[in-house]
């Protein structure tokens, strides 16, 4: 991996979602102008496009859409080899049941195991048993920790694609009855109210401290609902619950991506049929490329 590169794939998926719109997000950061963005950081970046559309499906049942979820999986494990070989990686989604392929395709990739810091409203360790909708973007997590249908969680290899041990979990302001259990295996659990207490930069810090995979390569997945709704509400579900604000929220992501340990972000859950006027998609290319200012000047 060359440290001043930036490459940047898309994958256009919402086969986890509740509804249509999050396959849209990667050409709508795109339009809001992420490239340019990163660009005018000065470092070479590398364009890796999108990959096939996996499109939203009506389902039923306690396994939504699994065959789709599965196919986006193992494409988004693929191309994370190609795009961590370029360098610092950008991974625009989608849903968050990307996660489980693009950690296994780094770990794949780097052949050894990687962490993973969650910053998300909800902590998605639901499973099919005690999901209460069959979302699989609700049992994201849990699914990259092997739990789930079988098809999913070794799309991307051998599960679980990371152990417990090597997730932090941070931001949450939503738990299922069923997610209480699995929350204590995690190598860090900090809710939004918690980490407000400690202050963004020691959150941060206590975050990767706490993937306890021998200082080795950590993968930052970012749901855009970790943010305060009123501030980010292109999202299909909006979560309850006190948030962190868009500043916050910018200054964990900055303190996590300016660690040489970690080696590429995604970015999911944004939904540009709730930001017509693509005020929203600019927030977001704004928290990015401040991330990635920091991590270059380092």
């Amino acid at each position: 991996m060359s440290r001043g590169k930036i490459a940047v794939f898309g994958v256009p998926s919402a086969a986890g979602a509740s509804r249509p719109g999050t396959e849209r997000a990667p050409f709508a950061l795109r339009e809001a102008g992420l490239l340019p963005a990163l660009r005018a950081l000065g470092a070479p970046v590398v364009n890796l496009s999108d990959l096939s559309l996996f499109p939203y499906r009506d389902d039923t049942g306690r396994e939504r859409n699994a065959e789709v979820v599965a196919c986006a999986a193992r494409a988004a494990a693929d191309e994370m080899g190609r795009a961590l070989a370029e360098g610092f990686t950008v991974v625009l989604g989608g849903d968050c049941s990307l996660v489980v392929g693009t950690v296994a395709g780094a770990r794949a990739a780097l052949g050894q195991p990687v962490g993973l810091v969650y910053l998300d409203a909800n902590a998605d360790l639901n499973t099919p048993e005690t999901s209460p909708s069959g979302l699989l973007s609700g049992m994201a997590l849990s699914l990259a920790l092997g739990r789930g249908p079988q098809a999913v969680v070794s799309a991307g290899g051998e599960p679980p694609a990371v152990r417990p041990e090597h997730v932090a979990l941070v931001g949450f302001r939503q738990l299922d009855p069923g997610e209480q259990h699995p929350l204590g295996d995690l190598g860090l659990a900090l809710p939004a109210s918690a980490a407000r207490r400690l202050g963004m930069r020691s959150a941060a810090a206590l975050a990767l401290d706490g993937v306890s995979n021998e200082d080795g390569p950590i993968l930052v997945h970012l749901d855009v609902d970790v943010v305060d709704p009123l501030e980010m509400p292109a999202k299909g579900i909006l979560t309850e619950g006190s948030a962190l604000s868009l500043a916050e929220v910018s200054d964990l992501v900055t303190a996590f991506v300016a660690s040489p340990r970690v080696v590429a972000i995604e970015v999911m859950e944004y939904d540009p049929s709730a930001d017509p006027d693509g005020v929203h998609a600019r927030k977001v290319v704004d928290l990015i490329s401040r991330a990635l200012a920091r991590r270059l000047r380092a």
